[in-house]
């Protein structure tokens, strides 16, 4: 992996994130003069008798070829995330590397494991409405993950979800925070909480929107105390 830790190693298998793409460099040793070309092979793999893995060559590279696949007639490979999106199902996955040369082969392959997303659990938060100086309350319930929880980062935006925010983050599942005020004409807030695994594999939960209004009594008051105190260098 071009980013080990995205490719946390297993006995057997490295453990992939499905949620991100994989990147894979290989390189050629040697005498490397007679070179001809250099093919991916992706393979799916399933369990069979006996614990082991059958594995079956995945014969649609060419039509997801920059769609699921980059560089797979080069030494930098790169798949898609949506490539194990769309193939949920398959926890097992082969990228072997090719090499032709003039006076024969060379190949050279490595293993996946799809490391699953947190999943199960849900999250909520105290209040619907309040103001910047709100306390609100984030918990979150019954997530598991056979590698543990790792954290909780929560992001809030008011129009497009591109432009968020991270507003809080938390190694444990309850904690509190002051939100940021929400859109200039409604206060709406939009937020949703990232539960990340010890291996950074991920799942976004979408909570409910709530209104968070500017409370500007507040702000006035700090403005007046700070207006008001004795200048230290007089």
């Amino acid at each position: 992996c071009v980013l080990s830790s995205l490719c946390a190693p297993n006995i057997e298998f490295q453990l992939l994130n499905p949620t991100t793409q994989l990147a894979l460099f290989s390189l050629c040793i040697g005498n490397c003069s007679t070179l001809m070309n250099i093919t991916w092979n992706i393979y799916q793999g399933i369990t069979a008798p006996l614990s082991t893995i059958q594995w079956t060559l995945f014969n649609q590279t060419n039509q997801y070829e920059n769609i699921y696949f980059f560089g797979i007639n080069t030494n930098n490979f790169t798949t898609t995330n949506q490539l194990y999106l769309d193939n949920s199902h398959v926890i097992y996955w082969r990228f072997e590397v090719v090499y032709r040369f003039q006076e024969g082969i060379s190949s050279s392959a490595v293993d996946f494991m799809i490391n699953p997303s947190p999943q199960n659990g849900s999250c909520s938060i105290s209040s619907l409405n309040g103001t910047t100086s709100t306390l609100f309350s984030i918990s979150c319930v019954n997530w598991f993950d056979e590698n543990g929880i790792k954290d909780y980062t929560l992001y809030g935006y008011t129009g497009d979800r591109s432009e968020q925010e991270i507003i809080g983050f938390s190694s444990v599942s309850y904690f509190d925070v002051r939100l940021p005020g929400g859109d200039d004409n409604t206060s709406l807030l939009h937020l949703f909480i990232v539960i990340r695994d010890r291996y950074d594999c991920k799942t976004e939960y979408n909570m409910s929107s709530v209104i968070v209004t500017i409370d500007t009594i507040s702000i006035e008051d700090f403005v007046n105390t700070i207006q008001n105190s004795p200048n230290e260098s007089a």
